[in-house]
């Protein structure tokens, strides 16, 4: 966690009804670091920021933006008295107001040091950052999505606050526009300098634009760690079941008669010590197992070394996915299925015959959450 933090949040609870919605969230945002909380729809997520942005009265916890205590036992500040921006999933554009009189609103009515003469070339200075200084004078509905969501992104920008929480903003925006406003934020994020705590469930955006990621689930923060650490070796079998496309298979550990710790899968009995990475210290019963789709590769492999787990299966599903060739293929005599990616130039057929290999430096084993 960051020595300076932006924004600390400690103990965090909310119930709806008889149900809690989040659970002692505890986070933390430093100053102008990017913060993703990932998890799937439903975990929580939103709930967090809106308690954090004011809009939300958490039944327990504390929150301190920028060194002040927000939130907490006696306290409770207004959303507008917080010094945040906030970015909406549907953008909360006002439809009877021009871009100007959105982006100026928080000027007009929010606690800040700037004049009312300086109104205007604040708001001018935003759309320039933004690119929508054309749009000053137009009227809200004469706006694309990706337009709304430029108003909307300056519009939390213009009172120039040290955090900036984003709710699924790019969620309704097509493909090639999403991945526009990507580069947008990371490039404002850089040349403005702010904090920012990013609500999402795609994992795209979330390793894309933070440093930090915070996974969640059930209303509770599973694991958190920087993006490259998260990515490549998540501690908990959740976190590396939702992160990236990977294969799940199980597989048991057990001791040979020769002493030796093996784990056995349907791809075979592989070394214990063997596998790329064990996020369990038994030595002994169910494990699940993953494998990226790409450490998977196609053909008989030249020798039968331990080191190379090669397999035989049916090809039960394929097709063209962005610039790769995905086949789905059962594993011959089991019920375990594998999806692998090759080059685009391949081609096979539901029910012809695969031969595969896998190093089993590419499988991370972890403990069975059903266990």
């Amino acid at each position: 966690m960051p020595d300076d933090a932006q924004l600390t949040v400690r103990n965090l609870r909310k119930r709806f009804g008889d149900e809690f919605a989040i659970t002692d969230v505890d986070l933390t945002v430093g100053v102008d670091e990017s913060v993703a909380l990932l998890g799937p729809s439903g975990c929580g997520k939103t709930t967090i920021l809106r308690c954090i942005a004011g809009v939300e009265t958490p039944d327990e916890g504390a929150i301190t933006i920028d060194g002040e205590t927000v939130q907490g036992p006696n306290v409770s500040r207004s959303p507008e008295d917080r010094d945040v921006g906030m970015v909406y999933q549907n953008y909360a554009i006002w439809p009877h107001k021009t871009v100007y009189e959105n982006v100026v609103f928080p000027l007009k009515h929010g606690d800040h040091d700037l004049s009312r003469a300086e109104y205007e070339p604040r708001v001018d200075s935003v759309l320039e950052m933004v690119e929508i200084a054309n749009l000053k004078n137009n009227p809200a509905t004469d706006l694309s999505g990706g337009q709304q969501q430029r108003v909307a992104l300056a519009r939390s920008l213009v009172h120039d606050p040290p955090l900036l929480l984003l709710d699924e903003p790019l969620s309704n925006l097509d493909k090639g526009l999403r991945r526009n406003m990507r580069y947008e934020l990371q490039r404002l994020q850089h040349e403005i300098g702010f904090s920012m705590l990013y609500v999402t469930h795609n994992q795209q955006e979330a390793f894309y634009l933070a440093d930090r990621v915070i996974v969640v689930r059930d209303g509770r923060v599973v694991e958190s760690g920087s993006s490259r650490e998260l990515y490549r070796r998540p501690t908990t079998a959740f976190t590396r079941d939702f992160v990236g496309q990977r294969n799940r298979f199980n597989g048991v550990i057990e001791t040979d008669t020769d002493g030796q710790i093996l784990v056995r899968t349907d791809l075979g009995r592989i070394p214990y010590d063997n596998v790329g990475y064990v996020a369990t210290e038994a030595k002994t019963g169910s494990v699940v197992c993953f494998l990226r789709p790409g450490d998977i590769s196609i053909g008989k492999f030249a020798s039968n070394e331990a080191d190379t787990l090669q397999f035989e299966g049916i090809v039960v599903a394929e097709g063209l996915l962005d610039d790769r060739y995905e086949i789905r293929v059962q594993l011959s005599g089991t019920e375990t299925e594998l999806t692998l990616h090759t080059r685009i130039n391949q081609s096979y057929e539901p029910g012809d015959s695969l031969y595969g290999y896998v190093p089993p430096r590419a499988i991370q084993v972890y403990e069975d959450p059903a266990e």
